[in-house]
C-alpha cells in the first residue's frame, strides 16, 4: 500500500483504468503513485490482470517503461517489452508473468512534477497507436484535474429546497457512474440521471452485424497475432497496400478506429481470430 494514498487518487485512477480496459479495449491497465521523495513509485491500482505479479511493484525513477516515462515526463511505448532496447529490463519477470507485450506508460504531471503513471497493456504484439496515446494522455489529464478540483461541498441539510437536493443527488450519481465498469449498468444509471435532470435521452440506432470477407478475416487474424502489414502481405501473397486496404475496410465495417478495436469488435461479434 502506498503511504498517504487517498481515496481521491484511487477513485480518479480507477475511473481511468476502467475507460482503458472496458471502452478502449486494452487487456490490462494499471496505475502507479509516486511516493514522497520522488525517486520511485508503486503500482497499486490494476484492472484486467490475471496474476498478482504487478501488485505493489516498486518502480525506480528511470528504470523500465514507467520509470522512463517518469524521468522524461512524457508517454513511452514499446510493442515487445522484454526485447525492447530503449528501456531497462528490471521488471521483465513480473511483466512476463502477466503475459504482456505491448505497453504504454503515460505520466500524470501536476505543477511540473510527475505524481503518477498510467499504463495500458496488451497480451499481443500490436502497436498502441497515436489515438490510444491521445486517449491515455487525456485520462492522465483528467486524473490531474480531479485531484486539483476543490472538495465537494457538504450535503445539504434535510430541510434544504428539493431542487437543491435533486441537483446534489444528480451530481453524486454522475460521480458513481464514472466508477461503474459494467456497460449495461452504466447505461441504466446514465438513463436514470438523464430522467432526473430532464436531459433528452440519446437516440439509439440499430447496428447491423458487419459481414467480413474471407480475405478480410484472414488479414485481421494475422493482425491479431501482432504481425506488421509487410509480413501479413508475404503470408497472404499480396502487396502491403492491399493488406492495408483490407484492414481499412474491416475497421470501417466494424466502426473501429484502430487494429485493437477491430480485433476486439470482431471477437465480440463471434468471429474466430
Amino acid at each position: 500500500m502506498v503511504a498517504g494514498l487517498d481515496d481521491g487518487w484511487a477513485d480518479a485512477v480507477d475511473g481511468a483504468l476502467a475507460t482503458l480496459v472496458d471502452r478502449a479495449g486494452v487487456d490490462v491497465a494499471f496505475g502507479a503513485r509516486v511516493v514522497p521523495g520522488g525517486d520511485r513509485m508503486v503500482i497499486h491500482r490494476l484492472r484486467g490482470t490475471r496474476t498478482a505479479a504487478l501488485q505493489d511493484l516498486v518502480i525506480r525513477n528511470g528504470t523500465g517503461l514507467g520509470g522512463k516515462a517518469m524521468l522524461l515526463k512524457r508517454p513511452v511505448t514499446v510493442t515487445d517489452y522484454v526485447r525492447a532496447r530503449e528501456i531497462s529490463h528490471h521488471y521483465d519477470g513480473p511483466v512476463s508473468r502477466e503475459g504482456l507485450h505491448s505497453i504504454m506508460a503515460v505520466p500524470v504531471v501536476t505543477a511540473g512534477q510527475v505524481t503518477g503513471v498510467l499504463y495500458a497493456g496488451l497480451r499481443q504484439r500490436l502497436e498502441l497507436g497515436e489515438r490510444m496515446q491521445r486517449l491515455a494522455m487525456g485520462l492522465a489529464g483528467e486524473v490531474r484535474r480531479r485531484l486539483a478540483a476543490p472538495p465537494r461541498p457538504p450535503a445539504p441539510l434535510e430541510g434544504a429546497p428539493a431542487d437543491m437536493r435533486l441537483r446534489d443527488a444528480c451530481r453524486e450519481l454522475g460521480a458513481i457512474i464514472e466508477r461503474v465498469a459494467d456497460p449495461a449498468v452504466r447505461a441504466d444509471l446514465e438513463a436514470l440521471r438523464r430522467r432526473m435532470t430532464g436531459d433528452p435521452l440519446p437516440r439509439r440506432t440499430a447496428v447491423p452485424r458487419a459481414v467480413l470477407s474471407r480475405r478480410e478475416l484472414e488479414a485481421l487474424a494475422h493482425a491479431a497475432a501482432g504481425l506488421p502489414n509487410a509480413e501479413i502481405a508475404a503470408r497472404m501473397g499480396l502487396s502491403p497496400g492491399t493488406v492495408k486496404a483490407y484492414l481499412r475496410s474491416v475497421m470501417r465495417k466494424l466502426g473501429a478506429r484502430n487494429r485493437i478495436e477491430a480485433v476486439n469488435a470482431a471477437r465480440a461479434l463471434g468471429y474466430s481470430l
